[in-house]
């Protein structure tokens, strides 16, 4: 019963408060017509050419590297920030895949399957090996005829 009492005196203490600062709040002015312009509107859908990636329905391993990339890929600074723009990616994000011992990356071909490369920065006979497809891409590069002893897909 006290602990009932003491919760209607703090109410009654703070409802005084309450409704003043209700009564504080700041109009909203429009500064010009037509400030809601870009960035500030409401969704449209993407420009034709622009659809959604596809989602995976299905996945294949294609390279099994039990010493991981050292050795058969390199890093490749520029097309990892391309790829966390957005302008160098998998088709389908681990559509094709290589299990190395520390992470499973995703897979692109030089020759286009699962590659999205809209400036054309590929490079015949290699292969594009992908970690975190986001802003935090990686994209490593390797010579195709020096992983085929690792190559498993059929």
């Amino acid at each position: 019963m006290t602990r009932l009492l003491l919760t209607v005196a703090t109410l009654a203490t703070l409802l005084p408060h309450l409704s003043a600062g209700a009564q504080e709040v700041l109009p909203t002015d429009r500064t010009a017509p037509g400030h809601l312009r870009p960035p500030f509107r409401a969704y449209e859908p993407p420009p034709p050419g622009h659809e959604p990636r596809l989602r995976r329905t299905e996945s294949r391993r294609v390279y099994a590297l039990p010493q991981g990339l050292k050795g058969l890929a390199t890093f490749d600074r520029n097309l990892s920030r391309l790829c966390q723009r957005g302008a160098f990616l998998q088709e389908v994000d681990g559509l094709y895949w290589a299990a190395t011992p520390e992470f499973r990356y995703g897979v692109a071909f030089s020759g286009g399957a699962n590659l999205i490369d809209p400036q054309n920065l590929r490079q015949p006979g290699k292969v594009y090996f992908f970690r975190n497809q986001d802003s935090r891409c990686s994209v490593w590069v390797g010579d195709q005829a020096k992983l085929m002893p690792h190559y498993i897909g059929g």
